[in-house]
């Protein structure tokens, strides 16, 4: 009996071993970008000095990007692209849902995306979903689905969160659809940013056509399934009646969303605005997107980054050290460990930060009322890069990833003003080793539960940071 239960026992070690191999080994080695590719990002055209078609309006106010949507989606006439990493049904979820019913019963054409891991945890056992899917107007595919009997595919995942609509104007940036990022349903929220961009002379070179083209051809791969899951039909027409319901109480709740914007003066002018992305396959990628973004950030002198956690791998490291030694100042705004919402990032920050500082950054760790979720770029006074990626190696060999490079002194100014207030909420460390704080800086002592929490984490992520 002991040999046989140590047999099971020794090929059940064997088969997690196994499982964890094809689970990680395909993204372990980080891929190069081609030389094609880097000419072409290195000659590429970023700058302009006229101004250019488009207009951009910066969103920072998680009650101000739900009344983005619902306004935007009222106004949809032909079609409406919703791209998201994450969707739950929650109050926001449902909001948005409902916005979308209504545009589709009107004979709007939606098309949707969402990640696979969304798809498992929030999508396939869903009647709301089910019941969005149903209608003849919505199409709903899933990118990249989980598929436990494939584990070497479960890595790469759809991290783009934008929504387009018609052929004018468009959101991008880093919020997920659910209440932690959109309205004021929870006392707890993420800090995020992203872009409204309006389109206003027809311009067939212009980043709406970009994105459009972006999203088809994600649309078209073999990895993005049609979602068809039909169950419950009954109870599918209870939430199409609850959605439809909910459709009208939304104008009650929120008139302004419903009545007419001036797109012209929420909006300020930008000379050229770009799309950075990384591959689109679902597999280990070239970082197109670490390349791009280094490559502008190598154009300036001055630079900002926000992102809400950083892991890095040696070549990362490599071109950070790099561009300090060609800039005058490269400054990154990241969460303080004691408000940070991602547990491997903060701990891999504890793990890490001595190497971070090495590369000649300087590290701002931001202490505010809530979590920070935001993914920029500041570059001198012109250029402004905001979108989804993190500054880690999942969302630079593993995920799809969106970002708007702007040139508009106007937005980076904007930005710019955010960043110095943000700093006063934050601590650095100086070469010498010491902490200095910001004037609005009140440390926050951690429980003595997430203390041992993160000690146990530090050890047990080594292994696995750059899956994180």
């Amino acid at each position: 009996m002991i040999r046989i239960l140590k047999f099971f026992g020794v090929s059940f070690l064997f088969l997690l071993l196994l499982y964890i191999l094809l689970l990680t080994l395909p993204y372990v080695a980080h891929k190069k970008v081609p030389q094609e590719i880097l000419d072409r990002i290195r000659s590429a055209k970023y700058y302009s000095e006229l101004p250019g078609a488009e207009r951009a309006a910066y969103i920072d106010d998680n009650t101000d990007a739900l009344l983005y949507r619902l306004n935007l989606i009222d106004q949809a006439e032909k079609e409406i692209i919703f791209s998201t990493f994450d969707f739950n049904v929650d109050e926001a979820g449902k909001d948005i849902m409902a916005s979308l019913l209504s545009a589709a019963e009107r004979g709007v054409r939606i098309r949707m995306l969402v990640d696979g891991f969304s798809g498992m945890l929030d999508v396939n056992s869903s009647p709301w979903f089910e019941a969005m899917a149903s209608h003849e107007n919505i199409e709903l595919k899933i990118y990249n689905p989980i598929h436990f009997y494939a584990p070497w595919k479960m890595q790469a995942r759809l991290h783009d969160k934008y929504l387009i609509i018609d052929d004018q104007m468009y959101l991008l940036g880093g919020r997920n659809t659910f209440n932690l990022f959109l309205g004021d349903y929870t006392p707890v929220k993420n800090i995020d940013r992203e872009l409204f961009i309006y389109e206003t002379a027809g311009d067939p070179e212009a980043s709406i056509h970009q994105l459009k083209q972006y999203f088809q051809s994600v649309w078209e791969l073999p990895d993005a399934k049609l979602y068809t899951k039909m169950g419950d039909r009954e109870k599918s027409q209870e939430c199409i009646q609850w959605l439809t319901a909910h459709a009208d109480a939304l104008k009650s709740s929120y008139p302004s969303a419903y009545e007419p914007w001036d797109y012209e003066t929420l909006t300020m002018e930008t000379n050229r605005i770009t799309l950075l992305h990384n591959p689109i396959n679902a597999s280990n990628k070239e970082p197109w997107m670490w390349e791009t973004v280094c490559h502008l950030m190598g154009t300036g002198k001055e630079i900002t980054v926000y992102t809400p956690y950083i892991i890095c791998g040696k070549e990362m490291y490599a071109d950070l050290t790099a561009l300090c030694k060609k800039t005058d100042l490269v400054e990154i705004i990241t969460n303080d460990v004691a408000s940070g919402a991602n547990p491997w990032g903060c701990t891999d920050y504890l793990n890490q930060k001595k190497k971070i500082w090495a590369t000649g950054v300087r590290v701002y760790e931001y202490l505010g009322e809530h979590s920070s979720h935001s993914k920029a770029v500041l570059i001198d006074d012109r250029m402004s890069i905001v979108g989804s990626y993190n500054m880690d190696m999942r969302s630079t060999y593993q995920d799809t990833e969106l970002m708007l490079a702007v040139d508009s002194p106007e937005l980076n100014a904007v930005i710019r003003k955010e960043a110095e207030v943000n700093k006063t909420y934050s601590r650095y460390m100086t070469p010498e080793g010491t902490y200095i704080n910001g004037e609005n800086y009140v440390p926050r002592e951690m429980s003595a539960g997430k203390k041992i929490f993160y000690g146990v984490l530090r050890v047990l992520i080594m292994p696995f940071r750059r899956f994180l």
